[in-house]
């Protein structure tokens, strides 16, 4: 979110822009994110009860981040976009989601409101797994490789 922001106030400063597990949600809000924020601000894994909430909260702990950083974080960029605004970039634009995603929201809607923008699906990833994976990598690099 802060990349799209960045690139609507000062495109002419940007040569490109990768947006990693970010799709349509950028529009309609992130799914399961009041959850996700509970789950991550919750004393322990053991309070969390549902899914999303439990997938972030294991993978913050896995990972060793601060959850309550994260959910600091998460309560802060919930800031969504117009179709309209989302139209006005003009810089090369590559997303990838992952195929297991399901708080993105669709990559391919969001790549269309995006002139130009490049769409990859990040096979058998979820949100949190998407990023860290060879495909993704290699998409990027392949992206960034053909900027000027």
């Amino acid at each position: 979110r802060i990349t799209v922001a960045m690139a609507l106030a000062h495109q002419d400063r940007m040569r490109s822009m990768v947006l990693g597990g970010m799709g349509y949600a950028m529009v309609e809000g992130m799914k399961g994110e009041d959850e996700i924020v509970a789950a991550l601000e919750a004393p322990s894994l053991d309070d969390v009860a549902g899914e999303p909430g439990r997938a972030y909260r294991k993978f913050a702990e896995q990972t060793g981040s601060d959850p309550l950083a994260l959910a600091a974080c998460m309560r802060r960029a919930r800031q969504t976009f117009t179709p309209e605004e989302l139209a006005t970039i003009h810089i090369p634009t590559l997303i990838a989601i992952g195929d297991k995603d399901g708080v993105a929201g669709s990559g391919e809607r969001l790549a269309a409101l995006i002139p130009g923008a490049e769409f990859v699906v990040i096979p058998n990833r979820d949100h949190m797994l998407a990023t860290g994976d060879k495909t993704y990598k290699a998409a990027v690099s392949d992206f960034l490789h053909r900027r000027p």
